[in-house]
């Protein structure tokens, strides 16, 4: 084997690396929508932007109500629960946006690094005859396009 065999071979396995990641990166978050997505509610009304919110569940709404409301209406604990108490905090909105552009910027640093190695990877034998399987630019972007929509949908779903 030659050094540009080795080369070309090279970042090939970075590219199937990248994807790789990028498959990790969107079973990660989707786990994590799975498990803690309740917690992560940046749309709720009671959101607070650095602070937790404690939501408590309210039979006669149906509905999750701030703590801090009904400690100012003098309603707590709710005297319409016939149940125990049921209480639960939610993560700041700053812990919410920085999940989701942490996420984002992973899979676009993703993104371009296998763009790189691709460019990379079909320069080695750019105008040779005989060249090994090169695989385009165009046929590997449809993968991460895929996953990086699949990750904006379960990021959709994380953050409602």
């Amino acid at each position: 084997m030659n050094d540009k065999m080795l080369d070309h071979l090279y970042h090939r396995t970075r590219i199937d690396a990248q994807i790789s990641g990028c498959i990790i990166l969107v079973a990660g978050m989707a786990v994590l929508a799975l498990t803690i997505g309740d917690r992560f509610e940046p749309l709720h009304p009671s959101a607070r932007w650095i602070d937790y919110a404690r939501l408590v569940w309210v039979e006669d709404g149906n509905d999750w109500v701030d703590e801090r409301k009904l400690i100012d209406t003098g309603n707590f604990p709710p005297v319409s629960n016939r149940g125990p108490l049921e209480v639960r905090e939610i993560q700041p909105i700053s812990v919410s946006l920085v999940v989701v552009i942490g996420a984002l910027a992973s899979a676009y640093f993703l993104y371009t690094a296998a763009r790189r190695q691709t460019r990379l990877m079909n320069s080695v034998f750019a105008n040779e005859p005989g060249q090994p399987y090169q695989r385009p630019w165009e046929e590997i972007r449809v993968t991460f396009w895929a996953m990086n929509t699949v990750l904006a949908f379960i990021l959709f779903y994380f953050v409602n």
